[in-house]
């Protein structure tokens, strides 16, 4: 099975240094209903170059892991994608209709992504001096999330010393819906009553990060001087987001 890991919504792969017409992928942000009208949406794909281009839709689903790294397992079963390949006109617009057809009880969100890909297709545009020819591909990797039966907002931290002799601060999504950590705090109190504030720089490897149900993030940090000789250790988190 095919994994990949998606580090950006829009990569851009050039094959050539010419210049090539784009095309447009919209909405990038879509929450479906596991049932009803809600599990079917439509998505425009705007071809707004010169000359005709090939586009593959598929599906794929989310995990990250504990330090931020994002992969994808193709999921074809929970998605029904019409028209999953087409080729688009110069300045021409295509309408995409996704539906969900994974399980319809969800008591925890499903994270996925619609995925958006050009593919090669002959145009007859060649450089005659390189013999090449010119093609340029866009790639848009969209979320896509089922809604659960429930929204519960959790996220609960724990920290401990790791085998390195660091303080491991880790962040887990105890919730049914996935928590953007924007604006993020984390304050770390020891069983010596000493509290201590993580820095921005301290933050860095989790702030603004996107914690997925059932997920966890960490950090890891020098045990600061405050906290030296604690053997437990409480954590308080917050962050500014609402599903």
């Amino acid at each position: 099975m095919r994994t990949r890991r998606i580090l950006l919504f829009l990569i851009l792969f050039a094959v050539t240094v010419f210049t090539a017409g784009a095309y447009q992928l919209s909405p990038l942000n879509v929450t479906y209903d596991p049932t009803g009208a809600g599990s079917a949406k439509v998505y425009t794909i705007v071809n707004d170059s010169d000359s005709p281009i090939a586009i593959e839709v598929s599906a794929v689903k989310r995990s990250i892991d504990i330090d931020g790294n994002e992969y994808n397992e193709e999921v074809p079963q929970y998605f029904s994608i019409q028209p999953n390949k087409m080729i688009i006109r110069p300045d021409s617009t295509q309408l995409v209709r996704v539906q969900y057809r994974g399980p319809s009880t969800v008591t925890k969100e499903l994270s996925f992504r619609i995925v958006s890909e050009q593919i090669p297709m002959p145009s007859g545009a060649s450089d005659q001096e390189a013999g090449q020819m010119i093609s340029f591909l866009f790639v848009y990797s969209t979320s896509a999330y089922v809604r659960p039966s429930r929204v519960v907002e959790s996220v609960t931290g724990t920290a401990s010393v790791n085998d390195e002799g660091k303080l491991e601060i880790v962040l887990e999504n105890t919730g049914s819906v996935h928590q953007m950590l924007n604006s993020l705090a984390i304050t770390v109190t020891g069983d010596n009553g000493a509290q201590y504030v993580l820095t921005e720089e301290e933050l860095e490897p989790v702030t603004g990060q996107n914690l997925l149900t059932d997920s966890k993030l960490r950090t890891v940090i020098e045990i600061p001087e405050e906290l030296a000789g604690c053997t437990a250790y409480t954590v308080a988190v917050s962050y500014d987001f609402s599903y």
